[in-house]
């Protein structure tokens, strides 16, 4: 009656289906050995997660820092360079004020002459 069916204790079909406690041994095998091992595996990983982390973090101070300061130096250097055309248009005022009074002392005297 049961022959055909799957449940027949025959050899060639407990080679298809283990019994539950060989079932059970080795998922239990399986937790403790690979749940270990996962465990130290995540915790690597996550160390060189954080390693990578703080270098990259400090890679992105330094990099912030390198340009803090040049664009410290560039603005310093736009001041100076404000101040120096400020002074070079005062220079160049005073000139034109030279010039125009230079230029307008001959035209009265050629007038009056």
């Amino acid at each position: 009656m049961c022959s055909g069916s799957s449940w027949s204790w025959s050899s060639s079909s407990s080679k298809k289906h283990p019994s539950l406690v060989v079932v059970n041994l080795e998922r239990q095998l399986r937790k403790t050995t690979t749940s270990h091992v996962s465990v130290a595996i995540r915790r690597k990983r996550l160390r060189l997660r954080r390693l990578r982390l703080r270098a990259g973090a400090e890679a992105m101070e330094m990099l912030n820092l390198k340009l803090y300061l040049e664009n410290r130096c560039i603005l310093a250097e736009n001041e100076r360079l404000r101040e120096r055309a400020t002074a070079l248009r005062r220079e160049n005022l005073a000139l034109l004020q030279n010039l125009s009074k230079t230029a307008a002392v001959p035209e009265a005297g050629a007038g009056a002459a």
